[in-house]
């Protein structure tokens, strides 16, 4: 697996992008990989785009949802080519163009990222 922006897990005032970090009454589920609003989002390894996906109902920040084998997953804060659902796609292949999830949630202390999760 790559790192789907070529950047490493963002650690900021907002918090910390591990797995299982500490969100209030919860514990994070996946991962945060700290990126720049406009860049290239590429598959972090060999998938299938199986449909877009939000993580808020307004539906103004968006992603995808993945497969790969028996594995599921998300992947969230870009605008994905939706040209690639239902498609595989490479390890590498650029999936989407990033957003600004700081611009979004009005936090200028966190750091814009791509949120990578597994669902089973």
């Amino acid at each position: 697996m790559i790192s789907p922006t070529g950047f490493g897990i963002r650690v900021d005032t907002e918090g910390d992008g591990n797995y299982g970090s500490s969100r209030g009454t919860r514990l994070h589920n996946g991962v945060d990989y700290i990126c720049k609003k406009g860049q290239d989002i590429v598959a972090p390894f060999n998938m299938i785009v199986t449909r877009l996906a939000y993580p808020k109902s307004d539906k103004v920040m968006s992603g995808i949802a993945w497969q790969k084998g028996k594995s599921t997953g998300r992947m969230f804060y870009f605008e994905p080519d939706t040209n690639l659902i239902g498609n595989p796609v490479h390890e590498g292949d650029v999936i989407g163009i990033a957003q600004s999830v700081s611009e979004y949630y009005e936090l200028p202390g966190m750091i814009d990222h791509i949120h990578f999760q597994v669902n089973r």
